[in-house]
């Protein structure tokens, strides 16, 4: 019942939830800019990071250690990402709007990438 006591988040992963936690209150743009880097991300690359994970680490394929990087319900991922992409660019943006979230898009994956990397500083594969 207690095993969050002590527990806290990397440097990397308190300022990413920080981030993520500001656009989804001030700024929705934003927010989809984390929703499209986050969820297509995951299961575009995401895919490589679980078999890399599977394989490290013994998870059962598919199994729960990786179960964030299985989408069972998406039959075809490639079409799945060209409709998302198609709403996202009927979203009504101006121009400035549009780039503001591709910079946003930008900053949400290099905050995903510092999260890996404290991650494996953290705990090497090595190890």
């Amino acid at each position: 019942p207690s095993w969050r006591d002590g527990l806290a988040p990397l440097p990397a992963t308190a300022a990413y939830a920080d981030r993520v936690t500001a656009c989804a209150r001030d700024w929705p743009a934003g927010y989809v800019a984390h929703h499209y880097t986050r969820y297509l991300g995951d299961l575009s690359g995401g895919q490589i990071i679980r078999g890399t994970a599977e394989k490290t680490w013994g998870f059962a394929r598919k199994g729960d250690g990786v179960r964030f990087y299985v989408f069972e319900d998406i039959a075809n991922p490639a079409a799945f990402k060209r409709a998302y992409r198609a709403l996202l660019d009927g979203l009504p943006l101006d121009d400035l709007e549009k780039q503001r979230v591709v910079d946003e898009c930008k900053l949400a994956f290099r905050l995903n990438t510092a999260v890996f990397r404290e991650l494996g500083e953290q705990f090497p594969l090595s190890a």
